[in-house]
């Protein structure tokens, strides 16, 4: 009971922390475009005005489609990111050939501006899949170097332990390395899905898939509609909070999920 009291507790404190920030930010919004000249109220419209846009946009069956649509891309390439980024940590732990083949060019793509991946994808990628294969390019490296890092790290008392035991290579590689980089990994994933979002949602704006959030985007800019263009915004981060959210939950249920069934 007091265990539950205390996290409700954590809880609340942490929410009130998160409102405090939001609020603080939004009265900063606001002065900011109270001060700022007249001429200059087109490109910086206040909270007000912008979440009034978001509201017309809210009851718009089209907007639903668009975000939908752009919410699928940027999930299939983060699942086929982090897959990717998975085998290949496995594949250059267990052969030092592949490590010297691919770690370099999984370097070289944590380096390469994402604007270049798009130009260059562009031509010979569909549009309407371009997106997926720049959010996979995105988060692949990143967690391809947690699970290489994460095997290469565990604790050599435990791999001794299983030579002695006569542990083979597979076992150990699957019962004992990855579970023990599993935190590490789930660290990464959650951080390469802020780059998913962004890389994808810049490949949208520039390749232009006629249903996305990112086509929307580069509408309202050339419309000069920056209300929108603010309102679509804030949709994309709203959706890549939530979908943090959701995936440390699910990370979390699967890594202690099996600890807190046996305690209870």
């Amino acid at each position: 009971m007091t265990d539950s009291t205390t996290t409700n507790k954590n809880i609340l404190k942490k929410a009130g922390g998160i409102l405090l920030s939001v609020i603080f930010w939004l009265a900063v919004w606001q002065a900011a475009s109270m001060l700022i000249a007249n001429e200059l109220k087109l490109f910086l419209p206040a909270p007000s005005a912008v979440f009034g846009r978001l509201a017309e946009l809210l009851c718009t069956a089209g907007f639903y489609k668009n975000a939908g649509s752009t919410l699928l891309r940027i999930f299939c390439g983060f699942v086929l990111g982090s897959a990717l980024g998975l085998a290949f940590g496995i594949f250059t732990f267990a052969s030092k050939a592949a490590r010297t083949v691919f770690a370099p060019a999984m370097r070289v793509i944590r380096a390469v501006p994402v604007v270049s991946f798009i130009i260059l994808a562009f031509l010979f990628i569909k549009v309407d899949r371009l997106p997926v294969f720049i959010s996979m390019l995105m988060v692949m490296p990143t967690v391809w170097q947690s699970v290489h890092d994460g095997l290469c790290g565990t604790d050599r008392q435990l791999t001794e332990m299983c030579r002695v035991y006569k542990v083979g290579k597979v076992r150990e590689l699957f019962a004992v390395r990855l579970p023990l980089s599993g935190p590490e990994v789930v660290t990464a994933a959650v951080n390469a899905l802020g780059l998913a979002w962004k890389s994808g949602v810049a490949a949208e704006v520039l390749c232009t898939p006629a249903v996305s959030i990112g086509y929307s985007l580069s509408r309202a800019k050339g419309n000069l509609d920056f209300e929108g263009v603010y309102a679509l915004t804030l949709t994309v981060v709203v959706l890549s909070v939530l979908f943090e959210i959701v995936l440390k939950l699910l990370c979390r249920h699967f890594i202690t999920g099996g600890n807190e069934n046996a305690e209870a």
